[in-house]
């Protein structure tokens, strides 16, 4: 984060706290409008603002207008995909495939008053790895198509895959199917299926066949998966960027923090230690805290902040993306699938690198190589990566 993002995103966190927000003085007449339009695409929160428009009526319209566009974007594609989704979860329910949705979509329908508040480009959804070919099927069956996997790794080394299918009316959506939670090799042991499926938290709102985790696991999984990407990249209208301090991911850990009974934070502390992760959920507890001032009871701060030595918490708050690649290097299980493996991720194929970086898709090959070896051992935290 910039100098120049730093007022902005505290003005920002100050709507959705519910506090003032007045448009600072300095800021009319200069470009700063177009700067916290761009912030506001980038922590997700269009939705969220919009729903508060009654308390921005002195910003100006430049900052307003491309607001209540997104809003109104999210809100119809939120009725499309949840109809496309629907039908999705009714297939997979009606071949007895077990599916949890995950993040984003899960807490839309739990959680947030609108679902189309919760901004997202796609829905994750968890099978069991045993599932995983009938899913497929399924999947294939309703007329999706699979991209490319992720730095192009074969079909046996991956943990995730995206489906994408094109809508009548030219929308697409995506799903990104998980057999493993966590991207990860060297995170295989955090929440396995058999943990997440346990006593599963009905989505009436979405679809009578929408389940999701409990909401101790999902606080769990969201603190779990901001650190993902504080070396992991993700995209905001075509740019890539790094980092865990995105508003929405701030917001997803306070709502569920409010939800969270007495017995259930007492369980969540236990959990963080019992799945290696105490360390990562003080983070994230902690930046959900400086952003929305989220309470978290003391006793579990004192729970997390006593967990010793974390590989997984290791991995994810102090390895560069090389240092990642390592450590799930080591992690893969023989000689053959190593190999395999550290091929796929040296040397992706064509078409990865240009569905990846579409900005640069009509560049050499040899240059989109390069920038992805500059971004591997360069080390992030909370950036955004150079276009």
């Amino acid at each position: 984060m910039t100098s120049e993002e730093l007022p902005i995103d505290h003005l920002l966190a100050a709507v959705l706290r519910g506090e003032p927000a007045d448009w600072p003085l300095a800021w009319h007449g200069s470009d700063h409008a177009a700067r916290v339009t761009e912030r506001i695409a980038y922590h997700g929160v269009a939705g969220l603002l919009a729903a508060e428009a009654r308390r921005l009526d002195d910003w100006p319209p430049e900052v307003l207008g491309p607001l209540r566009h997104q809003a109104i974007a999210l809100a119809m594609w939120e009725m499309r995909h949840q109809v496309v989704l629907g039908e999705l979860l009714a297939g997979l329910a009606g071949q007895k495939i077990r599916a949890l949705l995950l993040k984003g979509t899960a807490l839309a329908y739990d959680l947030y008053p609108t679902p189309a508040t919760r901004a997202r480009g796609d829905s994750d959804l968890l099978v069991a790895e045993e599932q995983l070919a009938a899913a497929r099927a399924v999947l294939e069956r309703l007329g999706y198509h699979r991209q490319p996997l992720d730095d192009g790794i074969a079909d046996d080394l991956a943990l995730q895959e995206v489906w994408s299918l094109k809508c009548d009316a030219g929308t697409r959506h995506h799903i990104d199917l998980h057999w493993q939670v966590l991207n990860a090799p060297a995170l295989r042991g955090v929440l396995d299926f058999a943990t997440c499926a346990a006593d599963p938290l009905p989505l009436p709102r979405l679809s009578p066949d929408a389940l999701a985790m409990r909401r101790v696991l999902a606080l769990l999984h969201c603190c779990v998966h901001r650190a993902m990407h504080l070396m992991s990249p993700y995209f905001v209208d075509g740019v890539t960027y790094y980092g865990g301090d995105r508003l929405i991911w701030a917001k997803d850990i306070d709502l569920l923090a409010a939800a969270l009974s007495a017995d259930e934070w007492r369980q969540f502390g236990a959990l963080a230690v019992s799945q290696g992760v105490a360390a990562v959920c003080l983070d994230g507890l902690g930046m959900a805290d400086r952003a929305l001032a989220t309470p978290v009871p003391k006793h579990v701060l004192d729970t997390l902040s006593k967990a010793g030595v974390e590989p997984a918490s290791t991995y994810l708050l102090e390895q560069s993306q090389m240092g990642r690649a390592w450590q799930d290097f080591l992690a893969i299980r023989g000689l053959t699938r190593k190999i395999a493996y550290l091929g796929a991720r040296a040397v992706p194929s064509e078409e990865f690198m240009r569905a990846k970086y579409r900005d640069l898709a009509g560049r050499p090959l040899l240059l989109l190589r390069a920038r992805r070896m500059i971004g591997l051992v360069r080390r992030r935290r909370g950036s955004r990566a150079p276009r």
